[in-house]
């Protein structure tokens, strides 16, 4: 440590390493760009699965969900979404249990489908369901429960399938953000009725944009590929009879992937396993040390394998941390060099989109959205509120050993605000000396 005294008030800095500490994805190597300008030259039409994209939709099952029977690609993470729900029936008049807090493209998709949304309050430990509000949550109009494994941390699957199961309702995994996670040592994606995962720019396993979509049930598979495909793909995969009469126009949506997506996808897919160890310990060795910490609160890990590639480092603020408020603390982390900032997403009641029963878009000229009053947020959503309040997004490091320095300035800046708590709440604010250090890409904001 180079100075005890706080960075806001003069002290020298403790992460001196240049920004930014997450640069993602990384670079590509020479054997991706190689293949890309050779499907350039080969082939820019999409013909079915053929090439790239067949080839993407095997490897991502065979090895992030094995024993699942089908896998579809799509163009995002939403659009696969998308498909989960339209292949198991989710309409007008239905309603999608999701959790609280997470991307809004995790359940939005239940909007343009006219079905209704209800929010139940997740677990402080996860950041995922909570079975209970789940139970809660259902009424008659319920067709199915968007599990989202938040920030790469599985939910408490059996018992949330065992509520689905009780209520005849469907469960969607949405595994945007757990790549390669596992829930008692079974992968995520390979529990619910469907999975879908985002391969988007930020994701463990990128194409740029890109999604992918697996399940066992033939059903599913059948109504899932309509739902974004047609012609070569719904004549050639679709099984049942009478589904394959829609084989010309698809429910009438194109979805589909582009092969130079698929290319890249396959290539971050081949490098995920080295990068996921390199993630899985270094920010195993940033929160095993946090422990120590009197400002936060570090990720609840019960067996660190199980993490996949995380996604996010989002420690929440003690109640020391809470006493001195999230803005006071964010101040002296990023003074100290840290790139830091709250989390983006908003609890999505409070989301105009989830407002109304009808369709948003059909609303008059001037109207004014209602979402649900702060008060019964508060109320309702007690875990969901404070997380949203506390919690603090740091990069998510991926070159071990590599960022090994970076990641103990990071700890040396944190014991510098641990012994500085008291006297942080008596400083100016805006105190912090020279240029306010850029904040962190928050995962929250990276789309599905």
């Amino acid at each position: 440590m180079r100075s005890n005294e706080l960075a806001l008030v003069g002290g020298e800095p403790a992460v001196t390493t240049p920004h930014p500490h997450e640069p993602w994805p990384p670079a590509p190597l020479p054997g991706e760009l190689e293949r890309l300008a050779r499907q350039r030259t080969d082939d820019i039409g999409i013909r079915g699965n053929a090439g790239p994209i067949g080839e993407l939709e095997r490897e991502f099952r065979d090895h992030l969900t094995p024993g699942r029977t089908h896998s579809i690609a799509y163009n995002s993470g939403t659009s696969a979404m998308l498909a989960a729900m339209m292949a198991v029936g989710v309409g007008p008049g239905d309603e999608v249990i999701a959790p609280v807090l997470t991307y809004h493209a995790a359940v939005s998709p239940a909007r343009a489908l006219g079905a209704g949304v209800r929010f139940a309050d997740v677990e402080l430990g996860s950041r995922c369901l909570d079975p209970a509000a789940v139970r809660a949550a259902i009424t008659p109009r319920t067709r199915a429960v968007v599990v989202v494994h938040q920030w790469g941390r599985a939910a408490a699957l059996r018992e949330i399938l065992a509520v689905a199961a009780e209520h005849g309702l469907a469960v969607i995994e949405d595994c945007s953000h757990a790549h390669g996670s596992r829930y008692d040592g079974r992968p995520v994606g390979t529990w619910g009725d469907v999975a879908i995962f985002s391969l988007q720019a930020n994701k463990a396993v990128y194409a740029g944009e890109g999604g992918i979509l697996v399940t066992d049930d033939d059903g599913i598979a059948d109504r899932a590929i309509l739902a974004g495909h047609y012609r070569d793909r719904a004549r050639a995969d679709v099984r049942d009879a009478g589904l394959r009469a829609f084989w010309e126009s698809g429910y009438g949506l194109k979805l589909r992937m582009s092969p130079f997506n698929a290319i890249v996808a396959l290539e971050s897919l081949r490098r995920f396993d080295d990068l996921a160890r390199q993630r899985q310990d270094a920010l195993g060795h940033l929160n095993d040390a946090l422990v120590a910490s009197s400002t936060v609160v570090p990720v609840e890990v019960p067996d660190r394998r199980d993490m996949g590639a995380w996604y996010g480092y989002k420690p929440y603020l003690s109640d020391a941390g809470v006493a001195v408020g999230r803005d006071r603390v964010v101040e002296a982390l990023r003074a100290e060099g840290v790139e830091v900032d709250a989390p983006s997403g908003r609890l999505l009641a409070r989301l105009p989109l989830f407002a109304a029963d009808d369709a948003p878009w059909r609303a008059a000229a001037g109207d004014e959205p209602s979402p649900m009053p702060d008060e019964e947020v508060a109320e309702r959503f007690p875990r969901g509120c404070f997380l949203e309040a506390n919690a603090l997004s740091l990069p998510t490091f991926y070159r071990w050993p590599d960022d090994r320095g970076v990641v103990e300035q990071y700890l040396d800046a944190f014991a510098k605000v641990d012994a500085h708590l008291d006297r942080l709440a008596a400083v100016p604010a805006g105190a912090a000396a020279g240029a306010r250090p850029p904040a962190p890409r928050d995962a929250a904001s990276h789309g599905r």
